[in-house]
């Protein structure tokens, strides 16, 4: 199936592709679809979030936040360009 497909597309061309998708035909159950889940940036710690500090994590992944924003220990600032989390300070 291509459940999913546009979620991981998007990912990789960071929402600069183009999709065009037409149906074709119906088809059996074939079982159930695999899972993707892509690893997480975590926050180690409480602060404030510097620009200097989002420079560079900008390689490691897509990030939630911006400077200023303050943060806890175990907030999800970013989804990581890998399958592993990686704790951020």
């Amino acid at each position: 199936g291509l459940v999913g497909v546009k979620g991981v597309f998007n990912s990789f061309t960071r929402g600069t592709g183009f999709m065009h998708r037409a149906f074709q035909a119906y088809a059996k159950y074939r079982g159930p679809l695999g899972t993707v889940r892509k690893g997480v940036l975590v926050s180690v710690g409480r602060g404030f979030i510097t620009s200097h500090a989002l420079m560079s994590l900008e390689a490691r992944g897509t990030l939630f936040v911006s400077p200023g924003m303050e943060t806890y220990e175990g907030m999800i600032v970013g989804e990581h360009s890998r399958d592993s989390d990686l704790e951020v300070s």
